[in-house]
């Protein structure tokens, strides 16, 4: 009778199923635009459970992806990275994908998509899609559109000029911090880069919401770390990591007695975050209350926005009561700083683990920031990096840019039509969308079309630099370069219209900071296996940024896979002492290497040693025996000019 029961059931199911899919199809194609049908909703929970094994196995046959039909291939719910602008080769500007949950129109059209930004009203939020994360309370992301207004005036509020200074001081005191422990494991190799890079992310989020600064710790003390339920950062940092699960299981619920410590840390975790939260709420609302802030930082710049009686009627019993039009409640604080948290830690943290894979894939690029730093911020310690200089350090932003046109932690954007679309602009063509349609701005779709991009699968950070002259002395140039500003509509990884990002200017402080500082005096690289050449190495490693999977956010499936290393730069100046003992070139080529009683302070000046040093920087040191008639000398093996190629390779190896 069960199994009777079973088979009656998945059958009744099945052809449900297929009903809504027919019933879809036919609705997309009075649009008479193209139509792709897929059997699943790729965003249901089983299918998020399920499909990760289905994939697993399909990479096992020899098929390749593109052979796949498409059903198989829009089910997957990376496709937006597998395909790229694929689908608009074959579909155009327009086109939809239809599954039994719904339509979802495509657009790879810039002003299409700006129209889908900037008409918000028309185009909202899928709030239901975000209600997830209402961990602790309603938020920015998970309001309806009458809500959202207050909710993007307190939230913007905490990302000023203050704080965003604070962030920069604070990255480059973590990247310090991190840089030294990377250092001394360059000879076992980094060990978790991926981890390391949330734990500094983490950081500087964490002080920036109290203006007050955390030790970085390294990944493998955080191993054997006992966290502190107590302290803000650790239960901050334990949320963070378990938050899917969180989603998925109210904290209320992981905090019984009989469950096990693993997962009642979490439960206990959440609600100490919440208690800390609270404590601070009602510490700074003392304060301003008395004419003063108690504390800087993110969190106390949203308690202004808090409506004061709903703290008495919270501590009275009564949490369910609104606040005031234009305030928040104290559950609308908690809930935005959770999403404050959640989004701009993950998105970070992954952006920074992607271009620091794509930089020890690519030295030269290496070479091109450091250049950059060196001639910005010259001699000055990173102690006094002002953040004046952020807007400077242009290639570093055009590393930032390049990373995420490729590997954007959100690769899709949805927006839902709230209403009947009567007349909406796509091209030469006019349509209409009926209210409930989903519409989806194709964010990696038109950041690799080759109609606005050239070579748009390359990762290539120069193209954001514009107004240099490429055969001008190195350096010469770079106070003329400007970022190339793209077509709007091509280039948006922090949304675009009124409801795009708030951190914004945040995250890209954060990322510029860490590039200038990690790489003005190290060189990161990729460890060769046994018996692997260093090119191949940095070809795993550019494999490696390119193997993603995407369940809440985009990254890297096994960054561990290929282990990294730091390696100081200022080290170059002994190896040149010690290997070049005598003079490797003709005499009509006039070196003259001198010994340390002829000379005590030399310079040796070199241009792009394979691509590892700034195009041109002076050392100097009482050990350094190399100095010529000529300013310069190219470390490149095969160079023609002025130095031997047996030396080249020697500094090669050592740099690279």
């Amino acid at each position: 009778m069960i199994i009777l029961w079973l088979v009656v059931s998945t059958l009744s199911y099945s052809m449900w199923i297929l009903f809504c899919l027919e019933y879809n199809v036919r609705k997309a194609r009075n649009l008479k635009i193209p139509v792709v049908r897929i059997p699943i909703h790729v965003n249901s929970i089983l299918w998020v459970i399920v499909q990760p094994l289905l994939w697993t196995s399909l990479a096992l046959l020899p098929i390749p992806w593109s052979s796949y039909p498409d059903f198989v291939r829009f089910s997957h719910r990376n496709w937006h990275f597998l395909e790229k602008s694929g689908p608009t080769q074959r579909f155009g500007p327009i086109w939809a994908l239809v599954s039994p949950a719904g339509i979802h129109l495509h657009f790879s059209d810039p002003d299409a998509i700006q129209a889908i930004f900037s008409r918000w009203r028309d185009f909202v939020r899928p709030v239901e899609k975000y209600q997830i994360l209402a961990i602790y309370g309603p938020s920015v992301l998970t309001v309806e559109l009458e809500d959202w207004p207050r909710h993007r005036k307190a939230v913007a509020a905490p990302f000023n000029q203050a704080n965003t200074r604070f962030v920069w001081d604070e990255t480059l005191r973590q990247t310090r911090a991190l840089k030294h422990y990377w250092e001394s494991r360059t000879e076992a190799e980094i060990p978790n880069m991926q981890e390391d890079l949330r734990t500094l992310s983490m950081n500087v989020l964490a002080a920036a919401a109290f203006n007050e600064s955390y030790d970085f710790i390294g990944s493998t003390d955080l191993v054997r770390r006992k966290f502190r339920l107590e302290s803000y950062r650790d239960s901050l940092y334990l949320v963070h990591k378990y938050a899917l699960f969180l989603m998925l299981i109210p904290y209320r619920y992981l905090t019984g007695r009989l469950l096990p410590d693993r997962i009642t840390i979490i439960g206990r975790a959440a609600l100490s975050l919440k208690e800390f939260m609270m404590n601070s709420i009602v510490e700074e609302s003392a304060a301003l209350e008395d004419g003063e802030s108690h504390h800087g930082g993110m969190i106390p710049s949203l308690v202004r926005a808090l409506d004061q009686n709903t703290i008495q009627e919270r501590y009275a019993g009564n949490s369910t009561k609104k606040a005031k039009r234009d305030r928040l409640s104290v559950e609308d604080i908690l809930g935005n700083i959770f999403v404050m948290n959640i989004s701009g830690h993950d998105t970070t943290a992954n952006t920074l683990a992607f271009a620091v894979m794509l930089l020890a894939a690519n030295p030269d690029v290496q070479s091109w920031l450091r250049e950059e730093v060196f001639t910005v911020v010259g001699n000055k310690n990173v102690e006094d990096w002002d953040y004046s200089l952020f807007e400077d350090l242009k290639r570093c932003q055009a590393v930032l840019f390049e990373t995420l046109r490729l590997f954007a932690p959100i690769t899709g954007l949805p927006k839902v039509a709230s209403k009947v679309i009567e007349t909406f602009r796509v091209g030469d063509n006019i349509f209409s969308i009926a209210p409930g349609i989903e519409t989806f701005p194709m964010l990696l779709g038109i950041q690799t079309d080759p109609r606005y991009w050239v070579d748009p699968y390359v990762w290539r950070p120069s193209r954001w630099i514009i107004g240099s002259d490429a055969a001008a002395a190195p350096g010469a140039g770079m106070t003329m370069e400007q970022l190339f500003v793209p077509q709007r509509g091509t280039f948006f990884p922090w949304s675009e219209g009124p409801q795009n990002c708030v951190g914004k200017r945040f995250s890209q402080v954060e990322v510029v900071a860490f590039l200038a500082c990690l790489l003005k005096e190290n060189h990161i690289f990729p460890k060769p296996k046994v018996g692997e050449t260093e090119i191949d190495a940095r070809k795993r490693a550019q494999d490696c940024a390119n193997d993603v999977n995407y369940n809440f956010l985009l990254k890297m499936s096994h960054p561990s896979r290929v282990k990294l290393g730091l390696r100081k730069l200022k080290d170059l100046v002994e190896f040149f002492h010690n290997t070049l003992q005598k003079p490797l070139l003709s005499e009509n080529q006039n070196l003259h290497i001198p010994t340390l009683t002829e000379k005590t302070n030399l310079s040796l000046q070199i241009t792009d040693a394979g691509g590892c040093l700034p195009t041109r920087h002076t050392f100097e040191g009482a050990n350094a025996t190399i100095t010529a008639n000529e300013t310069s000398y190219p470390a490149v093996l095969g160079s023609p000019m002025n130095v031997a190629h047996e030396a080249c390779e020697k500094a090669r190896r050592f740099i690279v």
